[in-house]
């Protein structure tokens, strides 16, 4: 048992209504609870259109095995290498929804690999050796790994990872566009870890995404405003960010 990810959840889920994001939450979930959500999920984002926003956070143990990632679900039962595709979800599973929605930007953030939840002696499991970079993804996708891949993260003292605490905060900054939100964390992440452990992403991005826009007296704001095609929907409610109606996040 983890203490925090559920707690993670909850504020990512409230952080990301502050910014707009209609949510599906789903906490201590067992395989088919969070099949469900993912399906959901999908079907949501397929219907908001493809100019939609879709997003996924995740919080708790994930296992890597020949270079695929699962997360593993409250009810999982896996003794051995070959139980881990019968008992968790791959994390490719939820790739495929966004790609099939065609969303405009999809956004993946795996707060996983806190400790590793299988005996180590498993001949070939790789759960010690935190995920692997997901290197196959649709064209808008940014991926977000609360540390390097190969590596462990720490759950965190205060009821929360220091991670998810750091993404709460700087999605709220306004005038960042994504990789500048993840650099904040990763800057926040490796402070408050002594160095240990540093935030990891990776990019198909081929459009500007702001989870709160520059402000209207922000020099940036009518740069965006002459570039539409760059930021259609924020633009518009630059410093109004709840009226976003096409921002679709599970937690």
């Amino acid at each position: 048992a983890l203490p925090n990810p559920a707690n993670d959840a909850k504020l990512m889920a409230q952080s990301l209504k502050n910014v707009g994001f209609d949510v599906i939450e789903a906490e201590d979930v067992d395989q088919l609870s969070m099949k469900k959500a993912i399906v959901e999920f999908g079907n949501k984002l397929t219907a908001a259109g493809s100019s939609a926003t879709g997003l996924f956070f995740y919080a708790g143990h994930g296992v890597q095995v020949g270079g695929e990632n699962y997360l593993i679900p409250v009810d999982a039962q896996i003794q051995k290498e070959a139980d881990v595709d019968l008992a968790a979800v791959s994390a490719s599973a939820v790739l495929k929804q966004m790609a099939f929605a065609g969303s405009r930007v999809n956004i993946v953030i795996l707060d996983a690999c806190r400790n590793n939840p299988l005996a180590r002696d498993y001949r070939g499991l790789a759960s010690n050796q935190g995920f692997a970079e997901i290197r196959s993804k649709p064209k808008g996708t940014f991926i977000s790994y609360s540390t390097a891949p190969g590596e462990v993260a720490v759950d965190g003292n205060d009821g929360h990872s220091p991670f998810a605490e750091a993404l709460a905060k700087a999605m709220q900054l306004p005038g960042l566009d994504l990789p500048e939100v993840f650099q904040h964390v990763r800057e926040q992440v490796l402070d408050a870890t002594d160095q240990k452990q540093t935030p990891w992403d990776s990019s198909s991005l081929v459009k500007s995404f702001y989870f709160v826009p520059p402000q209207a007296d922000d020099p940036q704001a009518d740069d965006l405003v002459a570039d539409e095609d760059a930021a259609p929907k924020q633009v518009a409610d630059a410093g109004t960010p709840n009226h976003y109606p096409r921002h679709l996040a599970l937690m």
